[in-house]
């Protein structure tokens, strides 16, 4: 039985958040058009539908506005969105509403069971005048009813509830306060408000190929997907082309492919996706990372909620480092292309040779720094690259064993390495033999390289940034290396093995961390 102590510490923990009430329950258009906007991270969006809402409601006190602490959270929106649908929006209340009585709230449109919304961690609690009671051990129902009536609470009956608990009514409108009373009765085992509360449902996609996909279950998808899928983060993918007609790709507004000229001399930037090179390289790494959920269509990406910006450039393989320094460069600022859009949150790339030795010029030395220092208005970029295929130290090649990137090696679905590269400068693996991923021509195909790790683990990395989008792109890979599965027979030395580097890539403990460290919980 839950002790008396642990509901005190759970009820003392509340914040109330200030100035904020719901409304009463309806449908209504806006309503649904501010749920959208929420998903979709458009704040403009939600706030004007949820303006208009108010408008169209009953309320007449000022101010008419929404309750922006709502949206502050990826965790917090998804809330508000369920109570959206459900017919309920918030808003600003000032002094003179709350010195309201409830039946005069509820004749302005505001919700006559509600007393206050309240905050634990990043869960949303709506406090009614409800409560839960059970009696302690030894305590006889009169002792109970006698201890209630003390404090002006009134029995409403057990309802199909366990033994010994019955649900209740506090008279004032504080009912937290009302059981941190109670709980000073010895006939009380505890009292805990009833709050009404988004409970939402677990996340199971119904793609069809959803169960071929083993990497999902290898690196626990679907228990990240509960707490985040990539929501409002934008991942670029830089690569040789991309099937643009792809049902199970969705293109972000950024993206955008280098024309190279007939000697492969130069490149010109062309924004969008009209012409752009079809390579079954590039579709395949892009459908890893967020190939579209719920459609009923093939399977799902690792951060299915993520905005992908696809980038390609040398899309015959062949073509110069400067084309792909301004391909990384672009990725994370598009301004040096002349484009006003956002750059991307996590950069991911295949490209490069299976040999042991790849000499990096000094140009893509100094995108790659630009990216992981300056991206995100100055976080970094976090940089997921594809190490070589064969059997070789990753520190022969100069591009992945850059300081700012993430060396990701390739693993089985038993989480063995299957000879890809290794050494020191190996950061972890990621599921990459026999992935079931989309491929040109709109299917899908059982595909085998580094080059799906790679974008396994930059997924795995925009679901950890919706989570806790501060990070800096250091903490992004020291919170992914920290929470990595301890795969293989061989010993880890320091937390590393040259075979395995830190690990397998885990996207429940990476996502687990980053809601720890973002909530306190």
């Amino acid at each position: 039985m839950t002790s008396k102590t642990d509901v005190r510490a759970r009820l003392e923990a509340l914040e109330e958040m200030s100035g904020v009430l719901p409304t009463a329950r309806r449908s209504s258009e806006q309503l649904e058009e501010m749920a959208q906007g929420l998903e979709s991270n458009d704040m403009s969006r939600a706030v004007t539908a949820s303006r208009a809402y108010l408008d169209d409601s009953q309320m007449s006190v000022a101010p008419r506005d929404t309750a922006h602490e709502l949206f502050e959270a990826p965790e917090m929106r998804s809330q508000a969105v369920g109570f959206a649908r459900a017919g309920i929006s918030f808003y600003h209340a000032d002094e003179s509403v709350w010195a309201m009585s409830q039946s005069d709230r509820r004749s302005m449109g505001g919700n006559p069971s509600v007393t206050r919304v309240m905050v634990q961690g990043e869960r949303l609690l709506l406090e009614t005048s409800r409560i839960v009671v059970r009696t302690a051990e030894g305590a006889s129902e009169a002792d109970r009813d006698t201890a209630l009536a003390r404090h002006g609470v009134t029995g409403i009956g057990g309802n199909g509830l366990p033994p010994s608990v019955i649900r209740a009514n506090a008279p004032q409108e504080n009912a937290t306060l009302a059981c941190l009373a109670l709980m000073e009765e010895d006939a009380i085992a505890y009292a805990e408000p009833d709050f009404i509360e988004h409970i939402g449902q677990r996340f199971e996609p119904n793609d069809p190929d959803l169960a071929t996909q083993w990497h999902h279950a290898n690196i626990a998808s679907r228990a990240a997907w509960d707490n985040a899928t990539g929501n409002g983060i934008r991942v670029s993918v830089v690569d040789n082309g991309f099937d643009t007609k792809h049902p199970d790709l969705a293109f972000g507004v950024a993206s955008g492919w280098f024309r190279q000229t007939s000697d492969f001399v130069d490149a010109d930037f062309v924004p969008g996706t009209a012409n752009m090179p079809d390579e079954d390289h590039g579709t395949a790494c892009a459908g890893m990372i967020a190939a579209v959920a719920d459609n009923a269509t093939g399977g799902c990406g690792v951060a299915f909620g993520a905005d992908l910006s696809m980038i390609a450039c040398a899309p015959d393989q062949i073509g110069t480092q400067a084309t792909l320094a301004r391909a990384i460069a672009y990725a994370a600022d598009p301004s040096v292309e002349n484009s006003t859009e956002t750059g991307a949150d996590v950069i991911a790339c295949s490209l490069g040779p299976n040999g042991a030795v790849w000499v990096m010029s000094a140009v893509l030395n100094d995108a790659l720094n630009f990216a992981a220092q300056t991206g995100r208005g100055g976080l970094g970029c976090p940089i997921f690259w594809a190490c070589t295929n064969g059997n070789h130290p990753i520190g022969s090649d100069q591009v992945c064993s850059h300081p700012e990137v993430m060396a990701v090696g390739r693993a089985t679905d038993g989480d063995f390495d299957n000879g890809s590269g290794f050494g020191p400068k190996l950061e972890f693996l990621a599921p990459g033999v026999n992935v079931w991923i989309p491929s040109s021509g709109g299917g899908y195909s059982s595909t085998t390289g580094t080059s799906f790790a790679a974008p396994c683990a930059a997924g795995i990395g925009a679901l950890v940034l919706e989570a806790k989008p501060d990070l800096t792109a250091h903490e992004l890979r020291d919170l992914i290396r920290d929470t990595c599965d301890k795969v293989g027979p061989l010993p880890y030395h320091n937390g590393h093995n040259i075979r395995y580097g830190h690990g397998r890539a885990s996207a429940e403990h990476a996502v687990a961390e980053a809601r720890r460290l973002a909530t306190g919980f």
